[in-house]
């Protein structure tokens, strides 16, 4: 072989070589954009998880503090409700209503005894005997 035709054999390769690494960069080239697309959705998906969190931390934890509490005031206001229940001693005031009621009933029961006694007939009369007075009263008043 001679010297040009190893030089042109060199030349045909590094024309070639030099082709495959333009193709080569091309097809890095084209890989480095959506790898560099990639990392800018990676980069909007981390921010929008970071801000979800935010959000939720800012928003929604005080809340449920908030909503925590008042279930322990409430659950304290059960606990003092039901000691002054205990403290009340129900069956004891509940035995005096009964007693009073009994009392009642019995008084009740009296007076309507007491009616029944009435003479209504004598008081009709004592009533009729009442009016005719008046009447005569008033005649004499009122010639």
């Amino acid at each position: 072989m001679e010297a040009s035709d190893i030089k042109g054999s060199i030349m045909c390769e590094s024309e070639v070589s030099n082709e495959a690494v333009a193709s080569n960069e091309a097809v890095i080239s084209k890989y480095e954009k959506r790898g560099f697309i990639l990392r800018l959705i990676i980069a909007f998906c981390s921010v929008m998880i970071f801000l979800t969190l935010f959000i939720t931390v800012l928003i929604i934890v005080p809340k449920a503090v908030n909503l925590m509490n008042t279930a322990q005031r409430t659950l304290d206001n059960i606990e003092d409700v039901s000691e002054n229940l205990k403290a009340l001693e129900l069956a004891e005031t509940l035995k005096s209503i009964d007693d009073s009621t009994a009392q009642a009933m019995s008084d009740v029961s009296g007076a309507m005894d007491m009616i029944n006694e009435l003479d209504i007939t004598s008081l009709n009369q004592s009533i009729q005997e009442l009016k005719e007075s008046t009447e005569r009263f008033s005649n004499l008043l009122n010639p």
